[in-house]
């Protein structure tokens, strides 16, 4: 593939940009070919690609700082080729960010099967690296965790680093659930026959589904569980600021791709409260 991109960025090595410039091929290449079999069903898939080109350019450009946006746009290409190859239902039309009539927000899916319709919003959680190490010890000393709750780290091992990383994925998850749940009342989008999807996207790291099992757990029935370590936080803060959770959001989807994989490890649409253990 020709570029008509050169890197201005001292601090991008000639061997990193050998490498973006591989990786952009090969996903696109992937993508591209699932799309294009899939022209009748996806008829506009280019802003995508464009968008996933668009923030390897800035890389480039500009530094690997600015990787997370490309992490975005590519989870965002794993989200409309699993949707896609949806068997059931399958869907006869995809569209991505779909007009809103008399609304200015976006949501970046709409997949549509007969009269069902169903929403996706994608959203990438990945905490930046930072040690909260006096945070955490701020929540054992305040009580932040349940007595019965016992979260082991160890400073030398990263656990500030760990600890930011929990807690920052669990307040994105409660922030983009509001966020999504704000589009559907501003667009006032119709209940009857839709579907709303909040899809989560994460390397399996950072935070993992069953932090996300927790989080549904308490969306779904307004209580929290007593093993849900952030649970006493999560009240306190939306308490606080006086927060009311509308529970438009239909289903959470959870999806795993590590860095630097093109396709998804792992893709769960439809993410469920942790199993009691005395039932399981």
């Amino acid at each position: 593939m020709q570029r008509d991109h050169k890197p201005t960025d001292q601090h991008m090595r000639d061997d990193e940009i050998e490498w973006l410039n591989a990786y952009e091929d090969e996903v696109l290449e992937v993508f591209r070919t699932q799309f294009e079999s899939a022209s009748d069903r996806f008829k506009t898939p280019q802003p995508l690609l464009d968008r996933f080109m668009s923030t390897l350019s800035a890389v480039k450009a500009n530094g690997r700082s600015l990787f997370r946006a490309v992490d975005e746009a590519h989870n965002e290409l794993c989200i409309a080729s699993a949707i896609l190859e949806n068997k059931e239902p399958q869907f006869t039309c995809l569209e991505y960010e779909p007009l809103l009539h008399g609304c200015a927000k976006s949501i970046d899916f709409l997949a549509t099967s007969g009269d069902l319709k169903v929403y996706v919003d994608v959203k990438t959680i990945k905490p930046v690296a930072t040690d909260r190490w006096e945070q955490f010890e701020k929540a054992q000393a305040e009580r932040w965790i349940p007595g019965n709750m016992n979260i082991m780290l160890e400073k030398e091992w990263l656990g500030g680093e760990l600890w930011h990383s929990m807690f920052a994925a669990r307040s994105r998850m409660l922030e983009y659930s509001l966020e999504l749940e704000q589009k559907i009342a501003e667009c006032n989008l119709p209940a009857g026959n839709t579907l709303f999807v909040l899809a989560l996207c994460g390397e399996g790291f950072y935070w993992h589904q069953d932090e996300l099992e927790d989080f549904v757990s308490y969306y779904y029935s307004g209580a929290h569980r007593g093993d849900d370590p952030f649970s006493k936080t999560e009240a306190r803060y939306i308490q606080d600021k006086n927060i009311a959770i509308a529970k438009t959001i239909s289903r959470f989807a959870c999806m795993r791709r590590p860095q630097g994989k093109v396709l998804q490890k792992r893709l769960n649409w439809n993410v469920q409260p942790p199993l009691d253990p005395r039932f399981a």
